[in-house]
């Protein structure tokens, strides 16, 4: 909410191509393109929950890392300190969650019989270093 109010309410964000600074808006401009093509790719797909979590060009996390990273430009671009804050904040909570979810489902995918496996060669190898 902080990102947005900040990005809504505050006229530095407002466009105005007059220095280098510029730069950090044609990033944030192409930040968000990406963003709109992930979703793009997305909606295509199966919609499966490892598909929404899925990387996009390298940017592990997409749906998440995007958009914050958007802001993030926006905030330098515009000298925005409380929205350059309220970003990372966002960043923070949102990434991190994203990253957890992708955590998840990546065990998910290990079958039942993998982990035994798993859980057997960890038992067997530190018998081996008792015993051996």
């Amino acid at each position: 909410m902080a990102v947005t109010c900040c990005a809504l309410l505050f006229k530095d964000v407002d466009m105005y191509i007059s220095s280098l600074w510029s730069v950090f808006l044609i990033i944030a401009y192409l930040l968000m393109i990406l963003y709109e093509i992930y979703w793009i790719r997305y909606f295509k797909s199966h919609k499966t929950m490892k598909d929404f979590y899925s990387s996009f060009l390298g940017i592990p996390v997409a749906g998440a890392t995007l958009p914050v990273l958007a802001f993030l430009s926006l905030g330098i671009y515009a000298k925005n300190f409380l929205l350059i804050l309220a970003t990372i904040i966002l960043g923070i909570g949102h990434i991190s969650i994203h990253l957890s979810h992708k955590k998840e489902i990546n065990f998910k995918k290990i079958k039942p019989s993998h982990c035994m496996k798993i859980i057997m060669s960890i038992l067997l190898n530190k018998r081996r270093k008792i015993y051996g």
